[in-house]
């Protein structure tokens, strides 16, 4: 998620869409399921394009299920114009030939404050 922090950051969505599987889904709140890389990259552009910025994110747990499996569950701050989104989010991780991808990424919105 380091890494991942820094391409959100830097407002890379083509960097951050790699992070996924090749059929990784994204569920945002009150949104569609977004499912492969360019769908995903597409939020992230538009989300960046809306002003949203500067994550720090923090893991809370990491439950590594199997060889190839784990689930994360971890908290977000993210500036969003003047205001700012505490969230919270689950990843579903998967091993695919030796490295780690995000498989499934659900997120919500705590609250927005000033």
């Amino acid at each position: 998620m380091a890494a991942f922090t820094e391409a959100y950051n830097a407002k890379n969505a083509e960097i951050i869409s790699g992070f996924y599987t090749e059929n990784g889904a994204l569920l945002p709140p009150q949104g569609k399921a977004l499912v492969g890389r360019a769908p995903i990259a597409a939020h992230y552009a538009n989300a960046f394009a809306s002003g949203v910025a500067g994550l720090k994110y923090r893991v809370l747990e990491i439950d590594q299920t199997s060889n190839d499996t784990a689930i994360e569950i971890g908290e977000t701050l993210v500036a969003f114009n003047a205001q700012t989104i505490t969230g919270r989010s689950m990843h579903i991780w998967k091993k695919v030939n030796g490295e780690w991808f995000l498989h499934r990424d659900m997120y919500h919105v705590l609250a927005m404050s000033k």
